[in-house]
């Protein structure tokens, strides 16, 4: 049996794996700006309308940006920071601005950064959403059931154990998807299985245990879990 001749899968194609309307354009997942040159080889790629793979740049932007300045304390960029971050703060002060407006420092001088929800939301849908599309050849656009974004620093003992873990349904993925594929003939895979990207910067893990699920850390520092029934 030859593992390629059951890419069958052609559901997801001519839709945008974003909001189900025409693909004209295609995007990465993960979005580059998320990850240092060089950029691994075979990013995955998803089918996308101009709108959503335009759409989405601003706030792609700012989350790096956001991740990388709270890692550092500082808005102001320096040389420990990305060369690509560094580079985005100095070309777009307005991107430091806005980060800058959700700083904020207790009494003994802590510093607490509340972001912009809705901007990190928006990309780690997007995110969750292009991982599913592109792994398991299914369309999530819907609402998820739970939505979980947290710092990893900031999480308990008790919550990086659970994040960590990776859930298992011991059912193969969807018939025909990459993940069926990938699993049918031993490849490494992102189900049920943490999948490295690029050291440091972004790793994922897909699985359909008690619905079609997505857990994402992005720049070794934020924990994110989308979760559909």
């Amino acid at each position: 049996m030859d593992p390629k001749k059951l890419f069958i899968d052609d559901r997801m194609k001519g839709i945008c794996a974003y909001c189900g309307g025409t693909p004209n354009s295609r995007d990465h997942v993960p979005s580059k700006v998320l990850l240092d040159e060089p950029y691994p080889k075979n990013l995955p790629v998803v089918e996308s309308c101009t709108s959503c793979n335009q759409g989405f740049s601003a706030a792609e932007e700012y989350i790096a940006c956001l991740i990388e300045c709270v890692m550092h304390g500082t808005t102001i960029p320096n040389e420990k920071f990305r060369p690509k971050i560094f580079a985005t703060l100095n070309a777009r002060p307005s991107i430091a601005s806005r980060i800058e407006n959700g700083k904020q420092a207790d009494r003994h001088g802590n510093l607490f950064w509340q972001p912009e929800e809705g901007s990190v939301k928006e990309v780690v849908l997007k995110l969750a959403r292009g991982h599913i599309a592109y792994e398991l050849g299914i369309q999530r656009i819907d609402e998820p059931e739970f939505i979980d974004i947290s710092p990893l620093p900031s999480m308990t003992k008790e919550q990086l154990e659970i994040f960590f873990s990776l859930s298992s349904s011991h059912l193969y993925p969807e018939i025909g998807s990459r993940a069926f594929v990938s699993v049918l003939s031993g490849k490494v895979s992102a189900f049920e299985n943490w999948l490295v990207v690029q050291n440091g910067r972004y790793q994922y893990a897909i699985g359909q245990s008690d619905g079609d699920w997505v857990k994402i850390i992005i720049n070794g520092y934020l924990a994110c879990h989308v979760i559909w029934d």
